[in-house]
């Protein structure tokens, strides 16, 4: 896969670009019933427990799984893979190793909304990690995204250029999350098909809008660092996975990963 210059432009002056069908009809399948087996997985634990919440899962309202290529290994051939490693190159350079990866999926509830946030804000002031450099964030669409069922919108940084730079986050208990912009620019709606990737920049400001739909809204996110940094309480060590994707220009991932 080839990017343009045109999207690398975008990515680094707006902080996003958009990749139309990053994903092919087979690779969105495979993704598809890899996170409805997920979710089922989580519903039935849950209740069996005869528990509403699990961490940040919500029953029923929304579920947010990581690590799912642990038991979907089709998942780590396209989270390393030659496609993967271009983007990164587009981006990031000529190092990048695995951040994260997970399944956000939104029920049809009116709460599922999120906040303008930057990622690495909530690394810092949410999950403990110290101060880094951005790393790259790539948004993937498993449904045709619409404002209807609670797609992201994304605030460009021409238009606010303090979020170039790591804004501090706090808590909000009227919506239930940490908030790291409230200004008055409601931001450009992500309206995109199934298979579309929004790649952005970890400070790059987005939100999403609840799901009013009578389906779920699933998005897969998969997230790749140019530097491996480490937790506020370095005795931790790395915060992040650390899986190489490229290293200094070299290759470092095959399909045994």
């Amino acid at each position: 896969m080839v990017f343009n210059e045109t999207q690398r432009r975008s990515f680094t002056k707006q902080g996003f670009m958009i990749v139309q069908e990053f994903l092919d009809k087979t690779e969105l399948e495979i993704v598809r019933r890899a996170c409805d087996r997920e979710v089922k997985n989580i519903v039935a634990e849950m209740r069996s427990k005869g528990i509403s919440e699990q961490g940040i899962n919500v029953l029923d309202r929304k579920y947010f799984i990581n690590n799912a290529r642990i038991q979907n290994p089709k998942l780590a051939d396209i989270i390393f893979s030659e496609k993967t490693e271009a983007l990164c190159r587009a981006t990031i350079g000529e190092t990048a190793y695995l951040h994260n990866e997970q399944f956000v999926v939104k029920m049809m509830n009116k709460v599922t909304s999120f906040a303008w946030h930057q990622d690495s804000g909530y690394s810092v002031y949410n999950g403990g990690a110290a101060p880094h450099e951005p790393y790259l964030t790539c948004w993937i669409a498993l449904d045709d995204m619409s404002e209807d069922n609670g797609t992201i919108s994304i605030l460009p940084f021409p238009r606010y250029t303090p979020a170039r730079k790591l804004l501090k986050h706090t808590w909000s208990d009227e919506v239930n999350a940490m908030v790291g912009y409230n200004g008055e620019d409601p931001g450009d709606l992500i309206e995109v098909p199934a298979g579309t990737l929004v790649a952005f920049s970890s400070r790059l400001l987005h939100k999403s809008g609840a799901n009013t739909t009578l389906r779920p809204r699933r998005g897969y996110f998969i997230a790749f660092t140019p530097t491996l940094f480490l937790h506020q309480d370095e005795t931790k060590g790395i915060y992040s996975q650390g899986n190489p994707l490229i290293e200094d220009g070299k290759t470092r991932w095959s399909r045994s990963h």
